[in-house]
């Protein structure tokens, strides 16, 4: 039997004899009834109850109406007046990655003081056993060694980490900052050449590196002690238990490993997964030939009722911090006088990113392309054009992660193309990283996410939380508000980012939700609340159409259902 929710979710009698009343209908499992629900579905977009059976809804409209499927096996829900509306969709997460990090790493914010990180750094070094050879860990942003005038990031390490390997991601995910153990270990020194895009960087004098590896993820990944499958589990687990608390119902794993694939399969396999996952399988053939048919492998391998895997993610540059990593049309602003002008680099030339989208496109991919620079969204475009002048036009939408700097000539190629511009709503109100962001690229700074353009164009869109880059957890809430306000949720940085590109709350509530579905590839199966879709649905504690766009944020989740299954419920009166 259901819990009571607080003062907003009551029971209603779960045995009534009204079997007369489901005459020439079968019965619902479930009623929810007496609600405002928001159903995201133009032809009716407001509703008082829904019926659901087998887990999909089998009716919407007005109380009264839905009452007819009421059987004495029924259960109800009086929602009292409460809102309602679809399942929210966070279409670029990482999120067994993100539950990883927040179960095993040596964890520190990315605003954290030096004193802070000390604190955080030493502590995991005296705990950890003397077997413990690596102690994984972040977040830090590029502008901390500049902020508090640290000159050799490497020494400043060595000098708390005891005999331990130290390698701490920065906020973006793409950096790492290790200490000399860790090189040592890594192999990497002075003579070293770091992987196709990155960057060994090296102290004043230019002759000694300095512990900070830009754009090397992927390779160290690999060199550092392997994360297994059941660390990946117990982080999915993690994940989606924190999603269903924020009302979400589907999310996309932008860069899904195969221990991570293989987690997700083994939770839908036992238990069921409580969210629709979608998973970009990751190409790891950076500076190589794209493996199309080792991709159709895993596809094949790992699909499941909730897993879907016909995505594949490519990394085509890295972030416009002053990492500079990020390829841009335009150089970024001079750090030292006399110095060549510093534009990104692309990790694929463009005809080896045209030849593999093409193919990944033929072979029925949906490829997801990390493009955070204005260079990189063109010529991620550019490779678009080239799938479609090949194969012909389809519903298989490509997507363009993080562009919020796109010229202006290339807005209207989004709808042309039917690309898809993935939006991070972390990553546009004033913030550290925005900081850093405009200090990188001096004026050209000031102009990123330009979302009210791209919807102006009907530029199909998504938005993402990226966590754990840069969001401390998967809350879309805060996302949502900033999409509206431009301003930080939580008011720690004054100012908006770029005010004219806010959209409405309808818009973002639609980005949210139906484009999240599509995005998902399952927008025939979810997104609105609909007669035949999932009954995928979240009960709220305000109206977000109704309030102060500023308190969107502030918004708490009483109660989730997916599949007509309830998920999430307060425990407490919110």
């Amino acid at each position: 039997m259901l819990r009571v929710l607080g003062a907003i979710l009551v029971m209603a009698p779960l045995l009534v004899s009204c079997s007369d009343k489901t005459v020439g209908a079968p019965a619902a499992d479930r009623i929810l009834t007496g609600g405002r629900i928001y159903t995201m579905n133009p032809q009716q977009p407001w509703a008082e109850a829904v019926a659901v059976r087998d887990g999909r809804f089998v009716a919407v409209g007005a109380a009264q109406d839905i009452d007819r499927l009421r059987a004495d096996r029924t259960e109800v829900i009086d929602l009292a007046g409460a809102f309602a509306m679809p399942g929210i969709i966070d279409g670029h997460a990482h999120p067994a990655w993100g539950g990883v990090i927040d179960l095993y790493f040596c964890r520190f914010s990315a605003a954290a003081p030096p004193d802070e990180v000390v604190r955080t750094i030493e502590g995991c070094v005296a705990q950890a056993d003397n077997e413990t050879t690596w102690i994984q860990g972040g977040l830090w942003t590029p502008k901390f060694f500049e902020q508090f005038g640290i000159a050799n990031p490497r020494d400043w390490l060595d000098r708390i980490s005891g005999d331990k390997a130290i390698a701490l991601k920065d906020d973006s995910g793409h950096n790492y900052w290790v200490n000399s153990r860790a090189l040592e270990l890594l192999g990497i020194d002075e003579s070293s050449a770091p992987p196709p895009g990155g960057v060994y960087a090296r102290d004043v004098s230019g002759e000694r590196l300095n512990g900070l590896l830009y754009e090397t993820f992927d390779a160290l990944n690999r060199a550092l002690p392997p994360w297994e499958v059941q660390h990946y589990e117990a982080g999915a687990r993690y994940a989606q238990a924190q999603a269903n608390r924020f009302g979400i119902t589907g999310f996309k794993d932008a860069s899904a490993s195969v221990p991570e694939l293989a987690a997700y399969h083994r939770i839908d396999q036992d238990d069921g997964l409580s969210v629709h996952v979608a998973a970009c399988l990751f190409d790891q053939s950076v500076g190589g030939e794209t493996d199309v048919a080792a991709l159709e492998a895993l596809r094949d391998r790992y699909a499941s009722t909730h897993l879907h895997t016909n995505f594949v993610k490519i990394f085509l540059d890295g972030v416009p911090t002053t990492a500079r990593t990020a390829a841009m049309l335009t150089p970024y602003a001079v750090v030292h006088e006399g110095e060549d002008p510093v534009y990104g680099p692309l990790h694929l030339q463009p005809a080896a990113l045209a030849d593999a989208v093409v193919r990944l496109d033929a072979a029925g991919f949906v490829v997801k392309i990390h493009t955070a620079g204005d260079r990189s969204v063109h010529e991620g475009l550019n490779a678009i054009a080239a799938a479609r002048a090949a194969n012909g036009a389809s519903d298989r939408r490509h997507e363009l992660a993080h562009a919020g700097f796109i010229a202006e000539e290339d807005i209207p190629r989004f709808a042309e193309l039917n690309a898809v511009a993935d939006l991070s709503p972390y990553l546009w109100f004033p913030s550290p990283i925005i900081e850093d962001v405009r200090a990188a690229l001096g004026e050209r700074g000031q102009q990123y996410w330009p979302n009210r353009d791209l919807l102006d164009n009907s530029a199909p869109v998504l938005a993402g939380s990226d966590w754990p880059s840069v969001a401390e957890d998967i809350n879309p809430w805060l996302g949502m508000e900033s999409l509206v306000t431009r301003a930080h949720p939580a008011a720690t940085h004054q100012g908006t980012a770029w005010p004219e590109q806010a959209i409405s709350v309808p818009e973002a509530l639609q980005i949210y939700t139906r484009d999240g579905a599509a995005a998902l590839g399952l927008e025939r199966s979810t997104g609105s609340i609909e007669p035949g879709k999932s009954a995928d649905l979240v009960v709220l504690d305000r109206n977000p159409l109704e309030i102060a766009p500023a308190d969107i944020s502030e918004t708490r989740v009483r109660l989730t259902v997916f599949e007509g299954n309830i998920v999430y419920e307060a425990e407490e009166d919110i």
